[in-house]
């Protein structure tokens, strides 16, 4: 056999080895996937621990098709942001959740595609940026360095990065469960400010008219960050070549299918 025959067949045994223990793991023991049981406008629709049946979301819709392209048996489950995060993924009763962005104290939690030294951003599932609202009346203003004229705390859903990012900044934050109460505390001067992720956020301003009207999005972006599948510790302990196996689907994914599954909510 010629050395490049060799190294394709030796290519084929390595892909036929994870398709089998692919289909293993999904036949013996189904994978379990979490998401926010909480709207994330476009990539988690609606609220609580259902999964909405028609349109659940381009990121539910993504981890579906990863599971259907590797043939793997992915259940996904709804739960509270904190308590995915920082007990079921870290315990691993949970396999994966999505989508996550990095900070380094995450890595107590779970596992992100990783390359030279930091989190591969080619395997992330998307891209997407935090932005301050306010009042249109407020004087508040944005640099994208500092804020000015900030006369009150600012409000941020809980567990997210951006919470921890605004604190290192300086600024006080209070951080809540539900943002449309954000959103009226904002209404109402008992916050200076929203940071919120600009798709989610600016989909509650449109379907909240009359909690919206009064409220503006600051430019520039505080920040841009991408989000990605991660996984427990233990899975990738158990199974370290499919744990890379669905990162590489990840961005196969983000490449070919983000923008059509995107496409489908752009009518909201």
């Amino acid at each position: 056999m010629s050395s490049r025959a060799s190294r394709r067949f030796q290519r084929f045994l390595r892909s036929w080895s994870l398709a089998l223990l692919a289909s293993g793991i999904a036949g013996a023991q189904p994978l379990t996937f979490a998401c926010e049981d909480k709207l994330d406008f476009p990539h988690v629709m609606g609220d609580g621990q259902a999964l909405v049946l028609d349109k659940p979301g381009a990121s539910v819709e993504f981890i579906r098709l990863l599971g259907e392209e590797l043939g793997l048996q992915i259940t996904i489950k709804r739960l509270p942001w904190k308590r995915a995060l920082e007990l079921e993924l870290k315990e691993g009763t949970i396999d994966g959740l999505f989508p996550v962005s990095y900070k380094k104290e995450r890595e107590a939690f779970g596992v992100l595609p990783w390359k030279g030294g930091k989190a591969d951003e080619t395997r992330s599932m998307f891209l997407s940026s935090y932005f301050f609202y306010k009042l249109k009346s407020s004087p508040l203003a944005w640099d994208g360095k500092a804020l000015k004229n900030l006369q009150g705390p600012i409000g941020a859903p809980r567990g997210y990065s951006i919470a921890g990012d605004l604190r290192q900044m300086g600024y006080e934050v209070q951080e809540s469960d539900d943002v449309r109460k954000d959103m009226k505390r904002l209404s109402l001067g008992w916050l200076a400010a929203l940071a919120g992720l600009e798709p989610a956020q600016d989909f509650l301003l449109e379907t909240n008219p009359e909690l919206g009207k009064d409220i503006v999005k600051v430019q520039p972006a505080i920040s841009t960050k991408h989000y990605y599948l991660m996984l427990s510790h233990s899975f990738v302990d158990k199974h370290p070549e499919l744990a890379q196996r669905i990162w590489d689907k990840c961005r196969e994914l983000r490449e070919r299918e983000l923008p059509r599954l995107l496409k489908r909510y752009a009518a909201k």
